[in-house]
């Protein structure tokens, strides 16, 4: 059965916007990764080039199954949120 529910804005502490800020959150480390890696490329590729780009992509990887986790609790939550009503 569908309920006619208000369209109310989005609240910032719901578990399925928690989950969608996580997921832009990931989008962005991946563009600034990327950013950051062509400029690695540019200056040429020396040890100390392949240390930096060897962090930041041990960083993102990382923050990435981090924000992943996040995002799969917020996920769960709102499920059985839903199951017990």
């Amino acid at each position: 059965m569908l309920r006619n529910t208000p369209l109310l804005p989005l609240n910032p502490f719901c578990p399925i916007s928690a989950a969608k800020v996580a997921g832009l959150k990931a989008t962005v480390n991946l563009l600034l990764l990327m950013l950051l890696k062509s400029k690695l490329l540019r200056i040429k590729m020396s040890l100390l080039g392949s240390l930096i780009g060897l962090v930041l992509l041990a960083g993102f990887l990382v923050s990435t199954g981090f924000l992943t986790l996040v995002t799969g609790g917020a996920v769960a939550y709102a499920v059985s949120k839903n199951r017990s009503n």
